[in-house]
């Protein structure tokens, strides 16, 4: 009965220990919250040990886990882009993702990394305001403005409505990425576990004049992706 009581004890203690040591210590290394750092740290292996990333131009991200306002563009090339991107920065980096990417099954995940599910139809007034409102509060966003994964993926293909005027409108700071070597499974399941040799690009940090017009930061941002990449735009 003494053991039975010295081991309830113990895995209390150890809970303890868990919630109110261990978690917050984590929170202030990555993702500003403990469960969320757990998370980014199984997915810095994963990244590495299923798709041997290797990243490059690290150096222009923010190192902080509450960097300010921000918006990470990225080319978009494989479902496991965001995992990607985010194992190389430290802040949560809320996605917004097509809702039939997110499967029920990983409904823990999407809940602790904050994603924003959106419409493909681009009629999804909910989503922007969630988006707008963290952008506000200082959070970050992760969009990916081709608005999908599009044929053929070595090219710039127009950009979503709405992007430049997100960027406008906020005057978030813009971190401007590309992918390579991804996955070539456009089904989310299927490319979590197809083996890659993946590249991810940080091209720069970019903070657009008030100047600016959402026509001008978006034809900006394609023209960069484009020389980065040394892939042609399209229309």
């Amino acid at each position: 009965m003494f053991i039975f009581v010295l081991s309830i004890v113990f895995l209390f203690l150890f809970i303890a220990a868990v919630k109110f040591l261990l978690l917050p210590a984590l929170s202030r290394i990555a993702m500003g919250d403990g469960p969320g750092a757990l998370l980014w740290m199984c997915n810095k292996v994963y990244v590495r040990v299923i798709h041997h990333i290797k990243a490059t131009g690290c150096e222009i991200i923010p190192k902080t886990v509450c960097p300010g306002k921000l918006i990470v563009v990225c080319k978009h090339q494989s479902p496991v882009d965001p995992l990607l991107v985010q194992s190389q920065c430290r802040f949560k980096i809320r996605w917004l993702m097509a809702k039939e990417y997110m499967s029920p099954k990983l409904s823990f995940v999407w809940r602790i990394s904050g994603v924003i599910p959106v419409a493909r139809d681009g009629q999804d007034a909910a989503s922007l305001r969630v988006a707008l409102r963290h952008l506000k509060k200082n959070g970050v966003i992760g969009i990916f403005p081709e608005g999908g994964i599009k044929q053929p993926r070595e090219a710039i293909h127009p950009f979503a409505q709405g992007i430049g005027a997100m960027i406008s409108h906020t005057n978030a700071k813009v971190l401007l990425v590309t992918v390579s070597g991804t996955p070539m499974n456009d089904e989310m399941g299927d490319a979590l576990f197809e083996r890659s040799r993946s590249a991810v690009s940080f091209v720069d940090l970019i903070e657009y004049p008030t100047s600016a017009t959402k026509t001008e930061i978006t034809d900006d941002l394609r023209r960069r992706l484009a020389q980065a990449s040394g892939w042609s735009l399209v229309d």
